[in-house]
């Protein structure tokens, strides 16, 4: 699989020399302006010849039909795949299609941009899902599944946050306060502001009524306790996600279209030795509804295909492949019957009743004469 790591400049270059025009949604549309195009007499544009990016036709340069389509697949993207994996070091990487072409396109380092091509969708799934796959078998599971409002998933959150280090919990009248604090801080509010964005986080900070709202919304479900004044998480959900993150990605998947874009996203932490899914369900009026739950490693790769596929390529991939036709044998002729002589009469001596050999012209037992029918 080809792979390339180039400056803006070089970007910008082949971009002008294919005519090609960075759309909306496109990854490299994040690149600065290139202050000059390159020339052929340049390094970085020697570099791109040699790499058979650019390729000299009498006596011009062109870029090539294949990384053509590729500028052109990152510039004006039909869907944009952002992938994000955590670890002791955020990486990640984004992927454009347009038409049946997939190519990674990301934007790193100062105005670096890294192509490789072509891809399929089971290989993103395979890297994904391997950021979280391991030999050590899975623990018992806990059966924990929120669903409900963004807001209402952060103030659980928060919750599960402080009984880790306080079994007691958050005093019920300090909620409001503990609330607003937290959404000053990014480290508790990314992984609600991929998914769902700032909005519901910043409508809790704003209102008392609506963080009580929230905790009244979990109490009814049974995903928190109010126990003497102090609001803990549920036990079950305690028991989920009683682990810090130890690793995960994010996905997220947008669809450019002539109305705009749309965009779903999924969240996916491995908490101890639970793979703990954040996700949108659909989206109700003002309010996406969202699941938090415990999978397994198979419900976890189906998840992550279910975002990554659209519907065709979700039902190829889980449609029972047929068997392929198989041509039955010939069965063999029958041996043909082997003649059959007809059985040598058998030669009886008249004294002694001795059976004697076809041939035979005495007795071998009395030595009488034998006589031959």
């Amino acid at each position: 699989m080809p792979a390339y790591v180039l400056t803006h400049e070089q970007i910008r270059t082949a971009l002008g020399m294919a005519g090609v025009e960075v759309g909306a949604g496109s990854p490299l549309a994040a690149l600065p302006e290139s202050s000059r195009l390159l020339q052929p007499s340049d390094a970085a544009f020697q570099k791109m010849a040699e790499g058979h990016l650019l390729e000299q036709q009498d006596s011009s340069w062109r870029v090539n039909t294949l990384a053509k389509a590729v500028l052109f697949t990152c510039a004006q993207p039909e869907e944009v795949l952002a992938l994000r994996v955590m670890g002791p070091q955020q990486t990640g990487l984004s992927v454009c299609r347009r038409g049946p072409l997939l190519s990674e396109c990301t934007v790193a380092g100062p105005g670096l941009v890294k192509l490789a091509f072509p891809l399929t969708r089971s290989s993103i799934v395979l890297m994904l899902t391997s950021a979280l796959s391991n030999d050590r078998p899975e623990p018992e599971p806990t059966g924990f599944r929120f669903q409900g409002r963004a807001d209402d998933a952060f103030v659980l959150s928060l919750l599960l946050n402080e009984a880790r280090a306080n079994p007691e919990g958050i005093a019920a009248e300090q909620i409001a306060d503990r609330v607003a604090a937290a959404v000053e801080n990014p480290a508790l509010t990314l992984p609600f502001v991929l998914v769902a964005g700032a909005e519901p986080l910043l409508a809790l900070a704003r209102s008392r009524d609506a963080v009580e709202a929230a905790v009244g919304r979990l109490a009814a479900a049974g995903q928190a306790q109010n126990e003497g004044g102090w609001l803990r998480p549920s036990t079950v959900a305690l028991k989920a996600l009683n682990s810090p993150p130890v690793a995960g990605f994010t996905v997220s998947r947008t669809l450019v279209g002539p109305d705009g874009a749309a965009s779903q996203a999924l969240e996916v932490a491995r908490c101890g030795e639970r793979n703990i899914v954040f996700r949108s369900l659909r989206h109700s009026g003002e309010q996406p509804l969202f699941e938090w739950s415990e999978v397994s490693r198979r419900q976890l790769r189906a998840l992550v295909a279910a975002t990554v596929m659209d519907e065709r390529e979700l039902t190829a991939m889980l449609s029972p492949q047929p068997e392929p036709a198989v041509t039955p044998e010939p069965e063999p002729a029958p041996e043909p019957a082997m003649a059959s002589s007809p059985a040598a009469e058998s030669i009886f001596c008249t004294n002694c009743g001795y059976e004697a050999r076809p041939g035979q012209r005495f007795c071998r037992s009395c030595g009488a004469r034998l006589i031959e029918g």
